[in-house]
């Protein structure tokens, strides 16, 4: 096997290992179709009233399948993005922290392998977690779609092909906390700009940027801001928001090539 295959075997193990991977694939898997579903529900119920039906306004009409997979898109593109920078965190800064990445440096599999080995499963795994959540909620809004006699049409299958889209970009998003990670050596520092981004995010979408500012771009795409919003996001936009992905992962095998002191 090649120095990267090697590196691939057991970042997978490590990662399959990891109490962060296990949590997170729960929260991913599990609540966002719970939440979908939740949210279209509630929306409909009429129990909710004043500024909560108010929020929840854009759920309460329409087909409920279709809504309710287009509520997954929507989690998802944030759901992601907090998972894969906490699973970057705890994959690049941890080590770091701890002194377990001067055991890297010995290795006969050099440390830049190391590190995309590191990034791809971490990408691997948001991807997985997030087909795993879309099928789900595809099962989900299925359902709903038998109950309401209305089925799974056209603009359900749309709405479920770009919650899968949505999620993948968020995933790609996630690669720069790697960077972050090493850069900082800590994890701590990495979530705290995690949440800082998302911070950000909201001011620029505020201001009207979101439909070229890659961390909005998945989130408005879904409808988060609205129709009008939706559509402001095009093709190029999207491209922009995935190349971030392979420019965090090139990132960070760079700083781990050099890394020395460790």
């Amino acid at each position: 096997m090649t120095g990267l295959g090697v590196a691939l075997g057991t970042e997978l193990l490590t990662w399959r290992r990891s109490a962060v991977q296990r949590v997170a694939s729960l929260l991913l898997v599990l609540v966002v179709p719970v939440a979908a579903t939740g949210l279209v529900t509630l929306a409909r119920s009429g129990a909710v009233v004043g500024a909560g039906a108010a929020k929840l306004a854009d759920y309460a009409t329409g087909d409920a399948a279709t809504t309710q997979l287009v509520a997954a898109g929507q989690v998802l593109s944030v759901a992601v993005l907090m998972a894969g920078g906490f699973g970057a965190a705890a994959a690049f800064g941890q080590p770091l922290a701890d002194g377990r990445a001067g055991a890297f440096v010995g290795l006969a599999t050099p440390t830049g392998s190391v590190a995309l080995a590191r990034c791809l499963v971490l990408l691997g795994w948001a991807a997985a977690c997030t087909a795993a959540a879309v099928a789900l909620c595809v099962a989900a809004a299925g359902a709903t779609g038998l109950v309401t006699g209305s089925g799974m049409d056209g603009a359900a299958w749309s709405a479920a092909v770009r919650a899968l889209g949505a999620g993948l970009l968020a995933a790609c998003l996630a690669a720069p906390f790697g960077a972050v990670a090493t850069l900082t050596r800590s994890p701590l520092a990495t979530v705290g700009t995690l949440v800082g981004t998302v911070a950000v995010t909201q001011m620029v979408v505020l201001v009207g940027g979101g439909a070229w500012f890659p961390y909005a771009v998945p989130s408005l795409w879904t409808g988060t801001g609205g129709a009008g919003a939706a559509a402001a996001v095009g093709p190029g936009a999207l491209l922009l928001t995935a190349a971030v992905g392979p420019l965090g992962i090139a990132a960070v095998v760079l700083q781990w090539r050099r890394l020395t002191n460790v």
